[in-house]
C-alpha cells in the first residue's frame, strides 16, 4: 500500500517523522460511503466545483465538508483518517517499525488536523468513488419525492 512520511517543520512536533498509509481498498470504501452519507443526512451539498476540479479539489475541500457533519460523524471520520498514521518513534533507526499514535506523540494543536489533511490526500479518490456513487442516487431520491404536498384538486 502507498506511504507517505510526513514531518512537522515547525512548532513543538517538528522533527517527529509520522508515517500516513493509505487504507486498504475495502476499508477506504467503506469509511468514505458512510462519511458521504453522513454529509447527505446533514444536508451538505459536495461542491461540484471540487469533484470537477478532481482529487486536488476535494482535498482543498474536505475540511469544509466535514464541518457539516454531526460530532458523532466528524469524530469517526477523522478517527478514520488518523487510524492510518503511525510514528517512527526513532526517526534515525529505521530498523525500528513505526508505532501506532497515542496522545503523547501529538502536543502541536496543528498536527492533527495536518495529519488527517495528508491522510486524506491518500484517500481521496475512494471519497470521491462514495461520491459518484451515493450523491446521484440520493438527487434522483429527491427528485421523486415531493417537499410539499400537492395543492388540493380544485
Amino acid at each position: 500500500m502507498k506511504s507517505i512520511e510526513w514531518t512537522p517543520q515547525e512548532g513543538p512536533d517538528a522533527g517527529k517523522c509520522f508515517i500516513i498509509t493509505r487504507m486498504s481498498a475495502f476499508t477506504a470504501d467503506r469509511w468514505a460511503r458512510h462519511v458521504v452519507r453522513a454529509l447527505a443526512r446533514a444536508g451538505a451539498n459536495t461542491p461540484r466545483e471540487a469533484l470537477q476540479s478532481g482529487i486536488a479539489g476535494l482535498s482543498g475541500q474536505s475540511m469544509a465538508l466535514f464541518g457539516h457533519m454531526s460530532d458523532d460523524d466528524c469524530d469517526r471520520a477523522f478517527s478514520g483518517l488518523l487510524d492510518c498514521v503511525t510514528i517512527r518513534r526513532d526517526p534515525n533507526n529505521r530498523a525500528i517499525d513505526p508505532a501506532p499514535l497515542i496522545e503523547a506523540d501529538i502536543t502541536d494543536p496543528n498536527t492533527l488536523p495536518a495529519l488527517r489533511t495528508e491522510a486524506f490526500r491518500l484517500n481521496v479518490d475512494f471519497f470521491k468513488a462514495a461520491i459518484y456513487q451515493i450523491y446521484p442516487l440520493i438527487a434522483l431520491l429527491r427528485e421523486t419525492q415531493p417537499d410539499e404536498a400537492p395543492p388540493p384538486a380544485a
